[in-house]
């Protein structure tokens, strides 16, 4: 195999290794996930509806997931949830209640408005200034991963009435899988592959060069 041959094959198996997802990852979003706990290790004891009459509860600490800068997140959902007890009734896209929310925020996350009961999410890190901002994931979403964040977190905004303080997910049933594909994003493709190319295309002109003769 000649040199020429052997660095456009080395081109192509970095095109083809940089155009494959770095990770993939799965995770179940229970419907208590409480988004607005993001941040947080433990369930904290004031949470604005942690005690009192059935409904109430903070619920379950959200989803987190690992993240790097630049990072293209493509999020694909499944297609059952459910709240408010019973039988599954709403979509990750939220709306199955009916009626839109206003619930103020909490801790580190900031406040959410927009449809009932959706899959949601936020980025944090410890760089990042809070509130933190709520963001629809829903049935299928491409993110790209901010500077400065570590985590991605996912859960659900839930509330009495959905305009009250956050609250009311102990009642709560059902789960959501995630299905997550992280890659670099296209710039960061572009960067690599032309650094490896150039890497190779100095390689093979040392080589090609006549050595020189001993006087």
């Amino acid at each position: 195999m000649t040199r020429a041959v052997m660095f456009v094959a080395s081109i192509v198996a970095a095109l083809s290794f940089f155009a494959a997802p770095a990770s993939a990852t799965t995770v179940v979003v229970d419907a208590k996930s409480d988004i607005f706990l993001a941040g947080l290790s433990t369930i904290p004891t004031d949470f604005p509806a942690n005690s009192g009459a059935p409904g109430l509860g903070a619920g379950l600490l959200p989803e987190a997931v690992a993240v790097t800068p630049g990072e293209l997140l493509l999020l694909s959902t499944g297609t059952i949830s459910c709240c408010l007890g019973g039988s599954p009734s709403n979509g990750p896209d939220g709306g199955g209640l009916g009626g839109t929310a206003s619930i103020p925020g909490y801790g580190n996350v900031g406040p959410y408005t927009g449809i009932q009961f959706p899959l949601v999410g936020v980025f944090g890190g410890p760089s990042i200034l809070t509130p933190w901002s709520i963001f629809l994931v829903g049935s299928s979403s491409t993110l790209t991963v901010p500077v400065g964040v570590t985590t991605l977190y996912l859960g659900f905004p839930d509330a009495l009435g959905f305009n009250d303080p956050p609250g009311y997910y102990n009642d709560n049933t059902g789960s959501i899988t995630v299905n997550i594909s992280a890659v670099p994003e296209p710039s960061t493709w572009a960067m690599m592959i032309f650094g490896f190319a150039g890497v190779g295309f100095m390689a093979y002109r040392r080589k090609s060069k006549p050595a020189l003769m001993a006087a």
